[in-house]
């Protein structure tokens, strides 16, 4: 592909997430020349604008890698009959060069339009609009954005060729150092200490009536709090990791009662289900921090319909693993006095279609026009990582409270079973369950990591957290035994073999494809 169809697409792409994120500016203007010589690019504020617009777009591109990647390899998923090659090869561990979905490609189109805005972000203060206040503000979103995406691959990856300067792709002699996972969160986390200090930027829109409203924007920006804090967690550094989170939520939260970053109450399975949707005309709203939009109408398709759904015009290629179903139907509802988590389990998170275990989450089934929208942190992710981070500073009985009912200094939550109406989990009975454990910390990990099943199945975060679970306790059985159960009854053999497999943890991430990098333009 030559420079100036990539230019096109890259406009193209710049005009639909526009278009997704609201009404007209001069800013989102379409008859704008998006389509600059190199040598016109970042002399003023608007194109700064448009290079983090740009950037941004390419998450929509890394959602089904995350998904698939992130689901397919834990104990929530798993494939139908389907034969797609590179599902197999993910579910059998067994990931080649060529698998589409383990293709870092679309990760490093996000990075390297990251490195060329920051490399020449410099020019841009010839525009009087860009003031002292507004250049540190569009250095940060474009580091956090390169952070958040290099902790994607780092996550995924034995080791990840670790580019910061203005480049185009791998060519010639050019051969960028490789970090392995904890050099690139010593990095990552050095990066954003410096970004999470910066302003934030403040972007706004007007409708038709010149009235001026809030951008999303707010919400597409990836918060800087949660990613530090998810960060400061990954690496062992507690406290630190609990101070932001907890700013997160009550201070980016704009008190205790805002309801983007609290866990206060869902009134039904309709609200559940709109977590994951944009409805009509306006963004969705519950519990979402920061998400990467979709508008079909501006011909911007999210693939998770297309893989998760059995209608006829869809390929039905993953579903829930029966371990994923027993898991909601074990909870007991203080509410209806039966078994079964009502919100987030049965014609939530899945139904049955057809005699099919379909997941919903991101389908469109409702008489609301709807977008999926993929969610990087939501209120109760926020929590949950909270409650890890003051878990391991031995405050183990908050770090319950937060999972059962309440978060300390915020009478507006919940708690994360609290507002979905589930019984509390109680230090007593855990200890009668796992009489081998003394260590309530183990005990509450146990609990976090299973409460993150029933809140976030289906979303690409379940071999991540079975990963960062397992060798924080340095239980590697942690990750081996629940991935395996998920063949246990139907197929022993290979369950066998594959815990195995996974008992040696440096099966648990990626070789790099290198030839999918090396020459760009293909």
């Amino acid at each position: 592909m030559n420079i100036t169809l990539k230019k096109i697409f890259r406009s193209a792409r710049v005009l639909g997430l526009c278009a997704t994120l609201g009404a007209c500016s001069d800013f989102f203007d379409p008859s704008q020349d998006l389509i600059q010589e190199r040598e016109d690019h970042y002399q003023s504020l608007d194109m700064a604008r448009k290079a983090v617009v740009g950037a941004y777009a390419g998450l929509q591109e890394v959602v089904e890698p995350l998904v698939v990647l992130g689901g397919l390899r834990g104990d929530l998923m798993v494939r139908t009959l389907s034969v797609d090659e590179s599902l197999r090869e993910i579910e059998n561990y067994s990931v080649t060069a060529k698998n589409e979905y383990a293709n870092p490609r679309p990760f490093y189109d996000i990075i390297l339009e990251c490195n060329d805005a920051l490399a020449n972000l410099e020019k841009t203060k010839q525009d009087p609009q860009m003031t002292e206040h507004l250049y540190p503000a569009y250095k940060a979103e474009l580091m956090t954005l390169r952070a958040w995406t290099y902790f994607q691959l780092a996550q995924t990856y034995k080791e990840v060729p670790f580019i910061t300067q203005e480049v185009n792709g791998f060519f010639g002699d050019y051969k960028p150092e490789s970090l392995d996972f904890i050099s690139m969160i010593n990095w990552l986390t050095e990066e954003m200490t410096w970004a999470q200090k910066q302003p934030i930027l403040d972007w706004t829109v007007t409708d038709k009536n010149d009235k001026e409203i809030l951008q999303p924007w707010r919400k597409v920006f990836i918060n800087r709090k949660a990613l530090l804090g998810e960060l400061y967690l990954t690496a062992g550094q507690y406290q630190k990791a609990a101070n932001l989170l907890y700013s997160c939520i009550i201070d980016d939260g704009q008190g205790k009662d805002n309801e983007e970053h609290k866990c206060a109450g869902i009134t039904g399975q309709l609200n559940w289900r709109k977590y994951w949707h944009k409805i009509k005309d306006g963004s969705s709203t519950f519990e979402q921090i920061s998400v990467i939009p979709f508008q079909s109408s501006q011909g911007q398709t999210n693939e998770l319909s297309r893989i998760f759904s059995n209608a006829s015009y869809n390929d039905y290629l993953l579903k829930p693993s029966s371990l994923a179903v027993s898991i909601w139907e074990k909870q007991h509802s203080t509410m209806s006095n039966l078994p079964g988590d009502f919100y987030r389990g049965l014609g939530a998170s899945y139904r049955i279609y057809s005699e099919d275990t379909v997941i919903t989450k991101f389908s469109q089934g409702s008489n609301y026009k709807l977008d999926p929208v993929f969610s990087i942190y939501r209120a109760a992710d926020v929590h949950l990582l909270y409650a890890e981070a003051i878990n391991r500073l031995n405050q183990s009985d908050k770090a319950l409270a937060v999972v059962n009912s309440e978060l300390e200094g915020s009478p507006e939550t919940s708690g994360i079973r609290g507002r979905v109406n589930l019984e509390i989990v109680r230090m007593d009975k855990l200890k009668l369950d796992y009489p081998d454990i003394t260590d309530e910390r183990e005990l509450v990990e146990i609990v976090l990591l299973e409460e993150r099943a029933l809140e976030f199945a289906f979303e690409g975060r379940r071999w991540n957290d079975l990963v960062r679970f397992a060798t924080r306790v340095g239980k590697p059985e942690w990750l081996a035994d629940r991935v395996a159960s998920k063949f246990a009854s139907s197929d022993p053999d290979r369950a066998e073999k594959l815990r195995a497999f996974l008992m040696d943890e440096d099966n648990w991430r990626l070789d790099m494809p290198m030839v999918k990098l090396e020459n760009k333009d293909q």
